[in-house]
């Protein structure tokens, strides 16, 4: 009789409710149960609150200790599931709405990216997913991030195929970076100032050296900057946004991992800051306006930044030749890549010709 009702669909509390009482029962602490069925304490803890589900590992390990069997205890946890979906606590993952939303994110990248932990457990990755969106359901995410390409001015590549999925996402992880980072109220005027100290900054080979100088640059102006590498499907090169009415973000994804592209993407951000910013809204431009007149106008702000005009004037005559580049990189202050990068840009070197100049970067 005893069985019979513990198993009955009806019955659907959380596991850990029934593990709290055989404890009490058998006089066991949560210390001594957790190292029994090797857990830590924290994760016995989520386990008792029904945060983390019980996993058929777990499971096993409970009969053995409490003398059941595992197809109860997972029973005990498949109802108690089955109860909050259909509560709307927690989402179902086998609707088909949940298993495209699913499909179109770049899950294996943000589990090696480290953005998330990837799960076993379809349902238990579904509700991470979310919550790294910062959601409860799916229908909260369609209002929150549905739209998101319309909402952020975007540096893309063609070469790449795009996935609003997978763009949000990275914007997602830019967001949670951004909140970690302390700045002061938006200020154009002093961020203007910053950016000559961001452009001396470009003659520092080591990203762990020239980021953090750059942050804290840009972060005294109200501008927190984030590198956030792309997921597959993502093509942007580089975002900005304001996250709050006094603070900005600028995202860099470092897709080419080259010093030129990295920079020319960051000035080009910054000129949407400076150049675009509307009072009182957080929208730059769309996605969609990547050949508009503010495009055109970032990529001037971009390349005058980097390479004020009388040195920009003198690009004809150092074309092909070595040192007249490597002189005319230490006349401007800037590094050699950047010239490079300008020449190529200008067609007045052929692509890949001087690419040794240029610092090359890495993700480890």
């Amino acid at each position: 009789m005893r069985t019979k009702s513990l198993t009955s669909s009806a019955w659907a509390v959380p596991p850990g409710q029934t593990i709290r009482d055989l404890m009490a029962a058998n006089q066991l602490s949560t210390p001594e149960l957790a190292q029994s069925i090797d857990l830590s304490p924290d994760g016995l803890d989520y386990l008792l609150e029904g945060v983390a589900p019980l996993t058929e590992s777990v499971a096993e390990r409970l009969a053995n200790v409490f003398g059941a069997t595992a197809s109860f205890w997972l029973r005990r946890e498949v109802q108690y599931r089955a109860k909050l979906r259909a509560e709307g606590v927690i989402p179902d993952h086998t609707d088909e709405h949940h298993l495209q939303w699913m499909k179109g994110l770049p899950l294996k990248d943000m589990v090696k990216f480290g953005w998330l932990e990837e799960s076993a457990s379809p349902a238990e990755n579904l509700q991470k997913c979310l919550e790294f969106f910062g959601v409860p359901s799916l229908d909260a995410w369609n209002k929150s991030y549905g739209e998101v390409n319309e909402g952020v001015a975007f540096r893309t590549s063609e070469a790449y195929p795009a996935s609003e999925l997978a763009t949000a996402a990275w914007l997602r992880q830019g967001e949670l970076l951004s909140e970690q980072l302390d700045c002061s109220n938006w200020n154009p005027e002093l961020f203007r100032k910053a950016l000559a100290g961001a452009r001396a900054l470009t003659r520092i080979p080591d990203p762990t050296e020239f980021i953090p100088k750059l942050q804290s640059l840009c972060a005294a102006a109200g501008v927190s900057v984030v590198v956030v590498r792309a997921p597959s499907g993502c093509r942007a090169s580089g975002a900005t946004y304001f996250s709050e009415p006094t603070k900005a973000v600028l995202m860099l994804s470092g897709r080419y991992l080259t010093d030129d592209h990295f920079w020319f993407s960051f000035f080009h951000e910054a000129g949407h800051l400076l150049l675009h910013w509307p009072v009182g809204s957080p929208i730059l431009e769309t996605a969609n306006d990547r050949h508009s007149n503010r495009e055109t106008e970032a990529n001037h702000f971009a390349a005058d930044m980097l390479l004020p005009k009388e040195h920009q004037d003198r690009l004809p005559e150092v074309a092909g030749n070595l040192r007249g580049i490597i002189r005319l990189a230490r006349d401007a202050g800037v590094s050699r890549g950047i010239v490079v990068g300008q020449l190529q840009h200008r067609d007045l070197v052929k692509p890949g010709h001087f690419n040794n100049l240029k610092v090359r970067y890495n993700w480890d």
